[in-house]
């Protein structure tokens, strides 16, 4: 069976004739003692049952494991000759594909499937920490106790909200999304959509947090978690941002509600309503900023293709309806020719004027689409930024904004909601970080796209119920005096955060 993945890369400042990077079939890639093996996902699965084993009947199966995503690095298995299969393992295990032999060779080298191969390196020390918060889609960096040192904010599913301080990941304040309930009543969110906190400006440099609750959103102290003030609204908070004027001035927190959407603008200073606006649509994904004279905007992504820019007292300053459905955020990035707009639909990434909204490019993902959340970062410290994109079929791509082309691609980001990134070998380009399945996290070289670094998993096997299919995001920082330069995330069995360590003085000034 062939597997195809096709990367037509059309100029995002003009339309000339698309570039085709393909990868032609799945295939098995090895290095030193171990082998990465890659099949075609069937729709609606989401776990397969991978066994190796030294005979073509599977009488001798020396290797068997319920597998989340497409593709598995085999590291168990000494160098030789063995036989592979796969089946579907939702409920139980299906049928089994036919055996394919394999050679797991000495002295062979890893193909990610973009650019020139190097043999992936460990973390180099047990640096690092566990947390039992549960999944945290997205942890923030944030200024909680010094205008310099870093710490963690995170929401878990149940919509309860952390701090953690960001050296060890013990907990400095712990908030819950029913902060009234009584002995024996839930604290839980119900199952709802997590609000991903907003960070606003505290005293001395201090940064506080606005999470939700079950009566609209709080803002809370970043160092102690005390609540500093609660606003009420009418539906439940599903996105916030920080807007400011366009001539500069008192800035404002916009949150997004859905129910009949709108759009409430707050004083972030006392939990003040300002005003409410009503949407097209629901906002679908999280807003970005968006320069707006000495102030920004905010750009909200809202279902039925509307792409929709509010100023800081939530009045419309541009607006498109794309023929499409967007499947990420869209961000705003300063290319050589000017601000564009960036955003994921099923169509593929389309690139705007930010000017006028006006579409000026695409990139087609054929049987593909961008998903999680897009990044920017100038890899290569050439004044122009990278864009990165991660797909549902677990590619990695990166497209230079000075012409829109791809620069690499690659397998291996299975369950990534977004990249970080970190020169983890030393030589002046940013590398990129992403969660990576059965890996906690794998880092790809920046001028390439080669696998450079990976952090193992060590959970084996299934995630707990109703979390397996939830991506993970990992953000980098340096933490306390930073001289703590950790990569953070949900593990792999998604029981919590963990922080590992890397490599030092890697971690560099990135926009994300």
């Amino acid at each position: 069976m062939m597997l195809r993945f096709i990367l037509f890369a059309l100029i995002l400042v003009t339309m000339p004739t698309p570039n085709v990077f393909a990868q032609s079939k799945p295939q098995s890639t090895q290095n030193k003692t171990s082998i990465h093996l890659r099949w075609p996902g069937q729709q609606g699965v989401l776990r397969y049952r991978l066994q190796l084993a030294k005979d073509e009947k599977f009488s001798d199966i020396v290797f068997d494991r319920a597998i989340f995503g497409t593709e598995y690095v085999v590291t168990e298995l000494a160098a030789g000759q063995y036989f592979w299969r796969i089946a579907p393992a939702v409920k139980e295990t299906g049928t089994y594909s036919p055996a394919r032999p394999v050679e797991i060779a000495e002295d062979a080298r890893t193909d990610s499937g973009g650019g020139t191969s190097t043999a992936a390196l460990l973390p180099t020390s047990n640096a690092g920490w566990r947390t039992t918060t549960g999944v945290v889609v997205q942890p923030l960096v944030a200024h909680l106790r010094t205008a310099t040192g870093f710490d963690l904010v995170g929401v878990n599913a149940d919509g309860m909200a952390y701090g953690l301080d960001g050296t060890n990941g013990v907990a400095l304040w712990v908030a819950r999304f029913r902060p009234s309930a009584k002995r024996g009543e839930p604290t839980g969110n119900g199952g709802a959509p997590a609000f991903t906190p907003v960070l606003i400006d505290g005293r001395n440099g201090i940064t506080n947090v606005v999470v939700a609750f079950d009566g609209g959103v709080r803002a809370l102290d970043g160092g102690t978690g005390r609540e500093l003030w609660r606003a009420a609204l009418k539906n439940r908070p599903v996105h916030g941002a920080i807007a400011a004027p366009e001539g500069g001035g008192a800035k404002t927190l916009l949150i997004a509600s859905d129910g009949s959407p709108s759009l409430i603008t707050i004083n972030p200073e006392n939990g003040q309503t300002l005003s409410e606006t009503k949407l097209d649509g629901a906002v679908i994904a999280a807003p970005a900023s968006f320069p707006l004279g000495n102030g920004n905007a905010v750009i909200l992504a809202i279902e039925g293709g509307i792409l929709d820019v509010r100023n800081s007292s939530g009045e419309r300053v541009r607006f498109i309806k794309m023929d499409t459905t967007i499947t990420t955020p869209p961000i705003v990035v300063a290319a050589s020719r000017g601000q564009l707009v960036l955003v994921g639909t099923e169509s593929g990434l389309i690139s705007l004027s930010a000017g006028d909204l006006k579409p000026i490019g695409r990139i087609a993902t054929e049987g593909d689409a961008p998903t999680g959340m897009l990044s920017v970062a100038d890899l290569d410290n050439d004044g122009s930024p990278e864009v990165l994109m991660v797909t549902r079929r677990g590619r990695l791509v990166a497209i230079g904004t000075t012409d829109g082309k791809i620069k690499w691609f690659t397998a291996g980001a299975t369950d990534a909601a977004s990249s970080a990134f970190a020169d983890l070998n030393n030589d002046g380009v940013l590398d990129v970080l992403v969660a990576a399945g059965q890996d906690f996290a794998r880092g790809f070289s920046g001028r390439d796209g080669s696998l450079l670094w990976k952090a193992e998993g060590e959970v084996k096997g299934a995630s707990p119920a109703g979390v397996a299919t939830q991506n993970r995001a990992l953000v980098t920082g340096n933490f306390g005096d930073s001289s703590n330069i950790f990569v953070v995330g949900t593990d792999t069995g998604r029981t919590g955060l963990r922080a590992v360590g890397l490599p030092k003085d890697s971690v560099k000034a990135a926009k994300e």
